[in-house]
Order: structure tokens, then C-alpha cells, then sequence
């Protein structure tokens, strides 16, 4: 079934006005009709069957049925600490982290960043939206404004902080974690990490780990670590 995201709250039996591009994907991309079935969440991460009772040429009436229930979930809160690849490599990196469950994305700049981009960049939400309805969570990825690496250590209150080194000597086991809600991630550029960007990360609480010894590109190494943490550090 398909899913749209409504940037406001939703109550059980309301009549819905949808236009804009949802409505635009809705009946001119994906055909629907009236009478049709549809999911629709929304800023509460609350998600409704909903089934289309009129359309019009610039916009739909929507009547919202009943809520769905939400899932049981046993994962970590990830909070991931990336920084920016060159080229667009960045935009997979986003679309993955949305689909693997990341709470929360915080681009970085760090020593060997090539891209210093200072803002979120407008695609870039558009990204998360896309991608949150297509792999059917209910709640919207936040996305942080590019920080300076020194700046990731200010507020971090995180129960388990790792950052990803390809020279580090801590080989990844189960006897390190235990289940636990919430964890922060450092992953590095196509460069790495420099030796004072790891010691100011130890300095800070933040394990240094080993994904393997083959050098991954950055977008491997996102899946590779969030797949890791999700499965040491789910309950």
C-alpha cells in the first residue's frame, strides 16, 4: 500500500485535503482513484489507513479510517556523525541511513573533508521524505546543519560512542557491548581520520573500532557500522 507523509497531525475520522506533490504522486504518477486505500503518517509518527473519497483537479479529499498500529522495536537510538564525502556519494549515504533506521544524521567537517558545505541542502530533506515512505518507517530522520568535527563532542550524552578507524587494533566482539538504547557513530571521509581527530575522539569517551582491513568506500562503511551496532546493541 502506499504511504504519504502529512507535515501536520492527524486525527482518527477527519476528511484530509491533500494537494501539492503528494497529490501530484498520488493520482497522476501512481493512479489512484476514488475509494482507494492508502497509509498516511504524520509528524507524531502516528500512521492511518486512509481511503480517497474525491478528487479534484489540484487536490484530494482523504477520509482517515483507522490508526495503524505501531511496531515493537528492541534497536538502538543511532546517532550518526558523517562526514561529507566528495561528489554526491553524500545523498546514498542519506537515503541508506534513513533505510537502516538512523534517528539522527549529523553531516561533519572534518581534516581530510574535501566538501565543506555549510548547510543542509534542500535535496537533502527531499531525500529523507522519499526514502522514509518508501521503506515504511513513520518517523522523519532528523538532519543537523554540517558541524565542525571538534564540535561533536560539546553536547554528546550518548550511553555507547564509537568512531570507525580503519588503523584501529580494537577488533569488533560481542563481549565489548551489551544492549543499550542509545549510540553515537563517527564515521570518517574517504581519507580517514587524522592520529589527533582519534585521540581527541578517545579523549571524549569514544571507543575507536575496526570494520576489517580492506579500505571501504564511505557509503559501505555506513551500512557495514550501523549494521554492526544495530546487531551488538539490540536488546
Amino acid at each position: 500500500m502506499n504511504r504519504f507523509f502529512i507535515d501536520k497531525k492527524i486525527k482518527k475520522d477527519q476528511e484530509i485535503r491533500v494537494e501539492g506533490e503528494n497529490f501530484h504522486h498520488c493520482i497522476v504518477v501512481l493512479k489512484h482513484r476514488v475509494d482507494d486505500d492508502i497509509l498516511i503518517f504524520d509528524i507524531d509518527e502516528n500512521e492511518f489507513f486512509c481511503k480517497i473519497l474525491e478528487i479534484k483537479k489540484t487536490f484530494m479529499l482523504v477520509q482517515v479510517q483507522y490508526l495503524r498500529p505501531k511496531k515493537n522495536t528492541n534497536e538502538p537510538n543511532i546517532k550518526v556523525y558523517q562526514s561529507i564525502p566528495r561528489g554526491k556519494s553524500i545523498e546514498e549515504i542519506i537515503e541508506k541511513s534513513v533505510e537502516l533506521g538512523v534517528k539522527e544524521f549529523i553531516p561533519v567537517i572534518s581534516a581530510r573533508t574535501i566538501k565543506r558545505s555549510k548547510e543542509i541542502k534542500k535535496r537533502w530533506l527531499e531525500i529523507i521524505k522519499t526514502a522514509t515512505k518508501q521503506c515504511g518507517r513513520t518517523d522523519l530522520m532528523k538532519i543537523s546543519e554540517p558541524i565542525g568535527y571538534q564540535d561533536i563532542f560539546g553536547k554528546n550524552n550518548s550511553a555507547l560512542k564509537i568512531i570507525f578507524y580503519e588503523n584501529s587494533k580494537n577488533k569488533i566482539t560481542k563481549k565489548l557491548f551489551e544492549p543499550i538504547k542509545d549510540v553515537s557513530i563517527i564515521i570518517g571521509p574517504e581519507g580517514g581520520f587524522t592520529h589527533d581527530e582519534i585521540t581527541l575522539a578517545n579523549e571524549n569517551e569514544f571507543i575507536d573500532l575496526s570494520l576489517g582491513d580492506t579500505v571501504l568506500r564511505s557509503s559501505t562503511a555506513l551500512i557495514l557500522s550501523i549494521g554492526i551496532t544495530k546487531l551488538i546493541c539490540s536488546s
